[in-house]
Order: structure tokens, then C-alpha cells, then sequence
């Protein structure tokens, strides 16, 4: 198309071509409406609906059409399993199906997960062994009451015994640098697994800088994201980093939003301090404080 900027060469152009009456015309236009001048008038080919189709099909590729296949059966997934009492941990793993134990080789302790997520991490467990990197569960699946343990195992026992808080908010804001409240962390999901060792100390010696580094550079390839990361701009509240804990991001994205729709801080209850759920920003800071990369659908 061509624009106002060209208008000496147009009304030259219209000089030559045109009559008197379209050069005056084609001058208002100019003049009054900011207009570009019209274009050559080109042949097109309109297309129905099925021609459109089949254009927009031909130009998606393989991966595309897998993508939207898994999307499509994630969606349904938590359409079907998840409801209010699964978000909050408040469940019966002997009662669902889809939660499965995690095999010896893959853990040393007695962890679980959902069924897709274990079947993801197996291919992800597969490739780090190829590149001499050994991924061992340490937490998955996490009830209710063994929220609660975690929870009140530092709630009581404080992490260093000559610690005086103000209040219980204050109390409440130190273990919630690496424990979540009963009812809100993502372990209840069965979408979350911690890797190796809990100690951010690990992570500065060589074997857990090259765990850490593996994930970074790959776990995205197997679905797995770290969801808290180190605070910047675009994470500025929640928990502290934990190089450890990794998420299943194509069912946790989806889950999270049903969390949004489904719990309100009347459900975060029945452990000590959990007046203090009221007091703080926990759905909003700790909840939903994760790494930005969630907000993508891809």
C-alpha cells in the first residue's frame, strides 16, 4: 500500500492519469483524513472455510499436533481427578487410582506420585543417566496430615532455639521461607518432586552444581520446571529458592488454576498457626509466587 509521505508523486501520477475531478478528490483525502492513497487494485482469491482449514493444518507440524494432543488429555485428566479435597491434600491415595508409588530405583524412601508425572520423570531419570547425572526422588505426594507434620516439625522446633518472634505472623513468615502451609503447597498436587538433597549446600558442591546445571539445560525437554526461583522482579515474594524442587509444569499449570477457582484462605485450617494464613498474602505471595514461566501455556 502505498502512504501519505509519497504525495508529491502521487498527485503527479494522478496529473497524468486521472481527470481533474479525482485530483481534486484524492487531495481531500490527504488532507482531511490522513489517508494512503489507493493501492493498485490487485486480483485475490477468497478462500472458504475448509480451504482455510486445511491451509492452517498444512502449516502445523508434527510436534504441534502432539503438543495439542497432550493438552487436550492434561485438560481432561483434571477435569476428572481433581476437585477441591484432592487440591488440599484432604484425600485417601488407596482411593484414586492414578497415584502410584515410586519405584526403589528411582527413590529411598517411600514416595509418590500421579501417573503421568512418574511416567515423565522416567524419561527425564533415563537421559540424565546417559549424561552420568543420577536423579533421585527425595519428596512427592504429600497428604494433608503429612503437610502438617512438616509443617509443625518447624513450627515448633524453630531452626535455631534462641529465635524470639514478635508474634505468630513473624513465626509463621520464617517457616515459610522453606515449608508451606497445610492446604497450599503444590506437593499435595502429585505434580512436584524434590531431587537429591533438601541442603541449599548441595547445590554449591560439584555434584549438585552439575545436577542443578543438567536440570537447568534440560528438565524443560521432559516437562519439569523449578518453580522457585532465586527473587527478582519477577518473582519478588514466596518461598526461597529450591534448586531441589521441580514441577511437572504441563498438569501443575492446570492445576493451579484450579486451585485459584476452587480454594479461598477460609480452607487453609487445622494446623498450628494457621490463624496467621489471614494475616499474611498466602495465596497471592506464597501460592501463586512462582516462577514466571508457568504463565506460558507452552
Amino acid at each position: 500500500m502505498i502512504h501519505v509521505g509519497t504525495t508529491s508523486q502521487l498527485i503527479f501520477d494522478a496529473t497524468k492519469h486521472f481527470c481533474r475531478m479525482k485530483k481534486w478528490f484524492v487531495s481531500l483525502l490527504f488532507i482531511f483524513g490522513g489517508c494512503t492513497a489507493p493501492a493498485e487494485k490487485q486480483s485475490t482469491v477468497k478462500l472458504s472455510v475448509p480451504d482455510i482449514l486445511i491451509e492452517t493444518e498444512q502449516e502445523k507440524t508434527p510436534e504441534d499436533f502432539e503438543k495439542q494432543r497432550l493438552k487436550t488429555v492434561y485438560e481432561s485428566w483434571v477435569n476428572e481427578n481433581v476437585n477441591k479435597d484432592f487440591l488440599l491434600g484432604r484425600i485417601r491415595r488407596q482411593d484414586n487410582s492414578q497415584i502410584v508409588q515410586v519405584e526403589k530405583e528411582h527413590t529411598e524412601r517411600t514416595v509418590y506420585l500421579i501417573q503421568p508425572v512418574y511416567e515423565a520423570y522416567k524419561k527425564m531419570y533415563e537421559a540424565a543417566l546417559i549424561d552420568t547425572v543420577q536423579l533421585i526422588i527425595t519428596s512427592g505426594h504429600r497428604l494433608f496430615y503429612e503437610q502438617v507434620y512438616e509443617w509443625e516439625l518447624r513450627w515448633d522446633n524453630p531452626q535455631r532455639a534462641e529465635m524470639i518472634f514478635a508474634d505468630d505472623v513473624e513465626k509463621a513468615k520464617f517457616v515459610l521461607q522453606y515449608r508451606a502451609m497445610p492446604g497450599t503447597t503444590r506437593h499435595h498436587w502429585g505434580t512436584d518432586i524434590d531431587l537429591n538433597s533438601f541442603d541449599p549446600a548441595y547445590y554449591a558442591t560439584e555434584e549438585g552444581q552439575r545436577v542443578y546445571n543438567w536440570l537447568k539445560e534440560n528438565a524443560g525437554n521432559f516437562g519439569f520446571f523449578q518453580p522457585y526461583t532465586a527473587y527478582d522482579e519477577t518473582r519478588p515474594a514466596g518461598y526461597m529458592e529450591e534448586k531441589w524442587h521441580w514441577s511437572f509444569k504441563p498438569l501443575s499449570r492446570l492445576i493451579l488454576l484450579k486451585y485459584i477457582e476452587l480454594v479461598s484462605i477460609d480452607d487453609v485450617v487445622g494446623f498450628k498457626g494457621d490463624a496467621t494464613a489471614k494475616l499474611l498474602p498466602i495465596l497471592s505471595d506464597w501460592v501463586c509466587g512462582i516462577n514466571p514461566l508457568f504463565n506460558d501455556e507452552d
